[in-house]
């Protein structure tokens, strides 16, 4: 074979060799492409901005009324008899009347009841639950009026049934068994709470 010769099948090796990687690539690159990484990209970058921003309201996903100071006392009575006249009174008046105790009178006393302003404050917060959050949809909305808004309403009537028929100022007392025998009861359990601990039987 002359010089000429290796010369030429050394250049047609190389190519070769060159074509094959370039198939390769070419294979990688349809890869990549149907991986459609540039929107997967795109929609990386929208989480982590979602994740980085700060939060619009400081306000907690759950109130406890128990842990707030005046102040924060005073806020969330704003924004639940904001919530409670201009949304909840407004939409669902039947339900409204029911649930405070204004179907035979004009006036209630539901906002002494710390149960009451309990369940009235769940109500609102699932209310946003299914109205206002943005990732709601259809589902949350049915469950909380086939739900918790039955619920509420049901909770409301057995608060309010002391009540019904009169208003009397002593019924909302601070400690609701202040005028109860109840220590016997106390300590009763607490013989219980021994015996499921220690196994002994009181004498």
């Amino acid at each position: 074979m002359t010089d000429q010769s290796k010369e030429i099948k050394a250049v047609w090796e190389r190519t070769r060799g060159l074509g094959q990687k370039l198939n390769e690539a070419n294979e990688r690159l349809e890869t990549l492409e149907g991986q459609k990484l540039a929107e997967r990209l795109q929609e990386l970058s929208l989480v982590v901005k979602k994740l980085a921003e700060k939060p619009k309201s400081t306000a907690p996903a759950v109130w406890n009324w128990g842990t707030f100071n005046p102040q924060q006392q005073a806020e969330a009575w704003d924004a639940l008899m904001t919530w409670v006249e201009g949304t909840f009174r407004a939409r669902w008046p039947r339900s409204y009347k029911e649930m405070l105790d204004y179907g035979e009178r004009a006036s209630s006393c539901w906002w002494r009841h710390p149960d009451m302003v309990e369940s009235l404050t769940s109500l609102m917060s699932t209310y946003h639950w299914a109205y206002v959050d943005p990732e709601s949809g259809p589902l949350r909305v049915a469950e909380w009026l086939g739900r918790w808004l039955p619920d509420a309403v049901r909770q409301g009537k057995f608060i309010m049934e002391e009540c019904k028929n009169s208003y009397d100022d002593s019924r909302h007392i601070p400690d609701l068994f202040a005028n109860k025998m109840i220590s016997a009861d106390y300590r009763e359990l607490q013989q219980h709470i021994h015996t499921l601990r220690t196994g002994e039987v009181p004498s």
